[in-house]
C-alpha cells in the first residue's frame, strides 16, 4: 500500500467524484484522438509529425486512465455505509510509466512547431527527454514513501522539481527564441501554450505534495481532481493549440487544405 488512496475509506460522494473524474478524463482523451486523426489532414507534412503525437499522448493517456478507473472501482467495495478496500489496492504509480512516454511526445511536438531542424531539434530534445525523465523517476520514487517516510517523499520531490525546473527553463528559452521563425501569427499563440505549460503542469507537484498537507479522504478527492484537470489541460487543450499552430503555419507557407480549414473556421466564427 505505497499510495494513500488506500489508507482510508471512502463515502458515497468521494467515491464516486474519483470514480467521475477518471471516467472524464478517459473520454476527454479518446474524443480528442478522433479530432487529432481528422484534423491531421489540414496540417502540412512538416508540422503533421506534432499532430500524430497527439494522438500517441491521447491513446497512452486514455488506456491508463481506464487501467485507473477500473482499478479503482476494483479496489474497493461498498460495506457497511462505506467504501472499503478490498484484497486489490490502488496505485498512482502507473501514472508515472505513462508520463514516461507521454512527456517525451509533448515537448517533441513543440519543438516540431517551433521550427527547429536537425541537430539542433535532435539536441534540444535530448535533453528535454532527460530532464523529464529524471523529473519522472525521482517523482516516481518519492511517492512510495508518501506513506511510510513523508521526509523521504519531500527530499525526492526536490530532486524532482530541480529537474522539473531545468525543463521549463529549456521550454521557455526555446519558446521565446525561436517565436520570430514562426508564421501566420502562431508567434501570439505559442506564448499562450507557455502559459498553459506553467499552469498544467505545476498541478503535478501540488498532486504529489497531497499526502503532505492534506493527508485525509478529502485529500484524495483534491488529488484526483488535480490529476485530472492538468491531465485534460497538458495533453489535450496543450495538443488543440499546439495543432492550430501547426495549421496556421501551414496555412501562411501555402498549404491549402490549411488554407481552406482557417476559412471555414473564420467563415463559421462570423456566421455564430
Amino acid at each position: 500500500m505505497n499510495n494513500i488512496e488506500n489508507l482510508f475509506d471512502y463515502t458515497t460522494g468521494q467515491f464516486e467524484l474519483i470514480d467521475h473524474l477518471l471516467t472524464m478524463g478517459v473520454g476527454v482523451h479518446f474524443a480528442a484522438l478522433f479530432f487529432f486523426l481528422i484534423i491531421s489532414q489540414f496540417v502540412a507534412p512538416k508540422y503533421r509529425v506534432a499532430t500524430a503525437l497527439s494522438c500517441i499522448v491521447m491513446v497512452s493517456a486514455g488506456l491508463i486512465l481506464y487501467s485507473q478507473a477500473a482499478m479503482w472501482t476494483d479496489a474497493f467495495a461498498y460495506k457497511d455505509g462505506a467504501y472499503r478496500l478490498q484484497d486489490l489496492t490502488f496505485s498512482n504509480g502507473y501514472r508515472y510509466v505513462n508520463w514516461m512516454a507521454t512527456i517525451p511526445c509533448l515537448l517533441t511536438q513543440l519543438l516540431i512547431v517551433l521550427n527547429l531542424k536537425g541537430k539542433s531539434l535532435f539536441s534540444t530534445a535530448t535533453w528535454l527527454i532527460i530532464a523529464a525523465w529524471g523529473m519522472i523517476i525521482t517523482g516516481y520514487v518519492g511517492q512510495l514513501y508518501e506513506v511510510e517516510d513523508i521526509s523521504q517523499l519531500m527530499i525526492w520531490g526536490a530532486i524532482s522539481t530541480v529537474l522539473f525546473v531545468i525543463m521549463n527553463f529549456i521550454v521557455g528559452t526555446k519558446i521565446f527564441t525561436q517565436r520570430s521563425t514562426m508564421l501566420g501569427g502562431a508567434d501570439s499563440t505559442i506564448k499562450k501554450v507557455f502559459w498553459l505549460m506553467m499552469f498544467a503542469w505545476t498541478l503535478y507537484p501540488i498532486a504529489y505534495l497531497v499526502p503532505y498537507f492534506m493527508n485525509t479522504a478529502d485529500g484524495v478527492v483534491l488529488r484526483q481532481f488535480l490529476f485530472t484537470v492538468a491531465d485534460i489541460s497538458s495533453k489535450v487543450v496543450y495538443g488543440l493549440m499546439i495543432s492550430y499552430i501547426a495549421i496556421k503555419q501551414s496555412a501562411a507557407a501555402g498549404y491549402v487544405p490549411a488554407q481552406q480549414a482557417l476559412g471555414r473556421l473564420g467563415m463559421e466564427f462570423k456566421e455564430a
